[in-house]
Formats: C-alpha cells, structure tokens, sequence
C-alpha cells in the first residue's frame, strides 16, 4: 500500500492462488497416504487386545480420528483458498476494465455535450 492506494498484480495474485491450491491438493495428498498408512497399522491394534490395550484404544482412536478429520479439512481449506484468491482477483480485475469503461464513457459524453 502506497499513500491510502492498494495496487494488486493480478498475475502475480493468480500465481499465489495457484499455489495454495497445489499446497491443499499435496496436503490432501499426503494425508491420503500416510494418514491412511496410520489407520492401517492402528485397525491392527499393535498395543494388544487385553485390557490395557483395549483403555489404549478408546483414548487412542479418539485422537486419530481428529488428527486424520483435521488433516484432511487443512488440505480441503488451502485448496479452496486458493480458488478463492484466483476467483477474488478475477472479479476485482473484471470490476475495475467495467468501472474504467463507464468512466471512459462519461468522460466522452462530456466531451461531446460541450
């Protein structure tokens, strides 16, 4: 921001979109695979199946869960902020070519009228 102005370099603003989006779609990825690689050997229950393991469990499973949800959501978040900014900057690009063309025109009309 320069003296109240905020300039906006719509290529460079796209390219950021771009890359939160590629950012969520390698989270996501990610997650797919170690996440799943987690509940995998988790659903094989490596701390036991007696009573010490089944307490294990129920806190255990709790976690997981949350941490997977929450993984995924993070991956699902960045992807859509960046289709977001891409959209944002379209519409603020969009906005201004429209606004500069109405002034254009009522610039000409006083022009014409004089």
């Amino acid at each position: 921001m320069t003296e109240g102005q905020l300039w906006l370099d719509p290529d460079r603003a796209r390219r950021g979109g771009a890359d939160l989006s590629s950012a969520g779609e390698a989270v996501a990825d990610r997650r797919a695979q170690v996440g799943g690689r987690i509940a995998a050997a988790s659903a094989a229950r490596p701390w036991g199946r007696d009573d010490l393991g089944a307490a294990f469990d129920k806190q255990y499973r709790g976690f997981e869960e949350t941490l997977l949800r929450a993984w995924a959501g993070i991956g699902r978040a960045l992807d859509n902020l960046g289709e977001d900014v891409v959209r944002s900057v379209d519409n603020e690009v969009t906005t201004d070519v429209r606004s500069a063309g109405r002034l254009d025109r009522i610039s000409d009309q006083r022009r014409a009228g004089r």
